[in-house]
């Protein structure tokens, strides 16, 4: 009897271990949520409400960056493109390597209507975001 038990738990054992990798592996989508679409600023506030939660790639100029609040670093972008109060984007990324007045290509996820509270209020902000140069 105990050697049917043992048997028994060692089969399932190799087979756990057998699927394991396979329940591990990277999920595939079939959405499009992990396109990337590049746009100018003056584009995506045009196209705010369609753009939110999907990947966007700006190519523009940094204005600012404060690092270390709130655990970011909020880095403010523009691309001569928009009208005052729409003309600037700010990326919100654990890690930057930027400087103001360098040239990048910003990419993230696109956040609408944020309120962080204590008056600070996003139209658009984009979250975890990656640069290049």
């Amino acid at each position: 009897m105990l050697y049917n038990k043992t048997l028994t738990l060692v089969l399932f054992i190799s087979t756990m271990m057998i699927l394991l990798p396979v329940c591990q592996a990277a999920p595939t989508s079939t959405s499009n949520s992990d396109e990337v679409t590049t746009m100018t600023i003056a584009e995506l506030f045009a196209n705010k409400e369609s753009m939110k939660g999907k990947i966007v790639r700006v190519k523009g100029t940094v204005i600012k960056v404060s690092r270390n609040i709130m655990k970011f670093s909020w880095v403010h972008i523009k691309d001569g493109t928009g009208e005052k109060g729409s003309d600037k984007i700010i990326f919100r990324s654990k890690v930057e390597q930027v400087k103001p007045d360098s040239e990048v290509i910003a990419q993230g996820k696109v956040m609408t209507d944020v309120d962080l509270g204590y008056g600070y209020n996003y139209s658009i902000l984009v979250d975890d975001a990656v640069f290049t140069p």
